[in-house]
């Protein structure tokens, strides 16, 4: 047997098992942490954008949220502002809140669509420019 086959019959095992133990480790992890109610959900559409595409609202575990605005002028920088969120899951509801200004929405997750929608408003009478949308995001 040639020296290169050798090497590989013995590099190809041990490159599955190492392969093998960090996606094993990871999802470990992953699985260990404490669930965070309406993360999940929220967390598949990644970034949201405004109707007109001038912000971005970001989410994350810690229940911290970040809106980002850009400007109109090529000069200046975005304007970021740090707020929080939180989920009822009674109602089904997010509350968003930047400053004394929360805001309450639902998000909606049409089937067989690829599509998260951050509603303002009733469910039967959205406010499109209130609302935010993004894709979901395939993990």
């Amino acid at each position: 047997m040639k020296p290169s086959n050798v090497l590989l019959l013995v590099l190809a095992p041990a490159f599955i098992l190492g392969v093998y133990y960090i996606l094993s480790a990871e999802n470990a992890h992953r699985l260990s942490r404490p669930a965070v109610a309406g993360w999940d959900d929220i967390d598949e559409c990644g970034s949201l954008r405004s109707f007109d595409g001038a912000k971005t609202l970001d989410f994350e575990r810690n229940h911290s949220a970040s809106l980002t605005e850009k400007s109109d002028d090529a000069n200046k920088p975005e304007r970021k502002v740090d707020g929080t969120w939180s989920f009822d899951e009674e109602k089904e509801r997010y509350t968003v809140s930047f400053g004394d200004s929360p805001a309450h929405y639902k998000l909606l997750k049409p089937e067989d669509s690829s599509v998260c929608i951050l509603t303002a408003g009733d469910v039967s009478a959205v406010n499109l420019r209130d609302s935010w949308f993004g894709p979901i995001e395939d993990e």
